[in-house]
């Protein structure tokens, strides 16, 4: 399926196109709102980047500007896949996360955090890189609520423990986004009062 994409990102748009194909990844734009986390997994996603299968997939039937920030974060993914030593222990970390969620295994509050801080090691990276290739390609990204966003994603996983699901949905909710700091911060683990408020009271498990 074709889309109409601003003039300003076609060029990021075919490097990542002709990168994937390089390295033998099956970019995957679907025209639905969410995807499945991949074949072992229920859980809906807005995108993934998996080494094992090959892909680098993003739900596109939403406005351009949402999907595309979507696409540049797996993007930034496949790029550590590539280039960075960490990788296997972040893939580690993300099995024994879903597990842990799924119930399929059990570990002790030392061990929990052990995966999360991981966790967030990985996708703080991948955040990273995700704002050096807004700065890069002087793509029309607000970076400032870029970072707002990924820091209630990176403080959304210290609330595994307590939500007991992956919270989807709330690095794009508005209200939650505009109570995060809007630089990198150097941890996670104390999420501040009102931002674990707000995710406990909409997005813990029902």
């Amino acid at each position: 399926m074709k889309y109409d994409i601003p003039t300003e990102f076609k060029p990021f748009m075919t490097s990542v196109k002709r990168q994937c194909k390089t390295y033998g990844i099956e970019l995957v734009l679907s025209p639905s709102r969410n995807v499945v986390l991949t074949d072992d997994y229920t859980q809906d996603c807005s995108g993934y980047f998996c080494d094992r299968d090959k892909a680098l997939v993003v739900a596109c039937g939403k406005p351009f500007d949402e999907w595309v920030e979507v696409l540049i974060h797996e993007f930034s993914h496949m790029e550590q896949w590539k280039t960075d030593d960490r990788w296997d222990k972040w893939t580690v970390a993300c099995g024994k996360t879903w597990e842990w969620l799924a119930g399929d295994i059990i570990m002790n509050k030392k061990q929990v955090l052990a995966v999360l801080n991981d966790m967030v090691e990985l996708e703080k990276d991948c955040e990273m890189r995700s704002v050096d290739k807004i700065r890069e390609w002087g793509l029309p990204v607000q970076i400032k609520q870029y970072v707002q966003k990924a820091n209630i994603y990176l403080y959304s996983y210290y609330m595994l423990p307590e939500i007991k699901r992956f919270p989807t949905g709330v690095h794009s909710d508005n209200k939650l986004m505009k109570l995060a700091p809007t630089v990198f911060k150097k941890s996670y683990q104390k999420v501040p009062d009102d931002i674990r408020n707000y995710i406990l009271t909409n997005f813990s498990k029902k």
